[in-house]
């Protein structure tokens, strides 16, 4: 998983030098595992993941001496819905458990393929939809997160190809 994660800036000859993502335990721990997503925490990498785990994930990128970049949510680790079982083991899928929105003017819309700027609108609709009512006594702040979430477009992208929010 942390190779894939990788993989978009591996295609333009860069990487970032920490973890993907790490542990995120009962003892409040930043770093606690046994689980991790690491190139360079190889021994936790032998951890396989189990239902329930909780862990970051956590890209990045920094340009040394200029600017950082790192994109952090935590998720919990839950069975995938499948179509098909093979085996006795059950697929594991991620569920998200914070639900912040992008920082919508720091996204380079040209740089991003329709498939992931469809993930994107994903989040943000999927962000709206669990933290929105929560906030109907708070309507400044709900005003805001309504404002964040909107659908980011360009020329070609019409927000009625939003597929429903599926975090398996």
């Amino acid at each position: 998983l942390d190779s894939l994660a990788r993989a978009p800036l591996w295609r333009a000859g860069l990487d970032y030098r920490h973890g993907t993502g790490h542990g995120v335990g009962h003892y409040l721990n930043v770093h606690e595992g046994p689980q991790a997503l690491s190139r360079t925490r190889i021994t936790a990498n032998e951890q396989p993941f189990e239902i329930g785990m909780t862990l970051s994930n956590e890209p990045g990128y920094y340009e040394t001496g200029a600017f950082g970049i790192r994109l952090e949510n935590v998720m919990v680790v839950k069975k995938a819905k499948t179509e098909h079982s093979f085996g006795e083991q059950p697929y594991l899928g991620f569920q998200r458990v914070t639900l912040v929105p992008f920082q919508r003017e720091l996204v380079m819309v040209d740089l991003l393929s329709d498939a992931e700027l469809t993930w994107l609108n994903e989040y943000h609709a999927e962000v709206e939809h669990e933290i929105g009512p929560r906030l109907e006594s708070c309507l400044p702040t709900r005003a805001w997160l309504k404002k964040a979430c909107m659908p980011i477009l360009r020329k070609g992208h019409k927000p009625d190809t939003l597929r429903k929010t599926n975090t398996s």
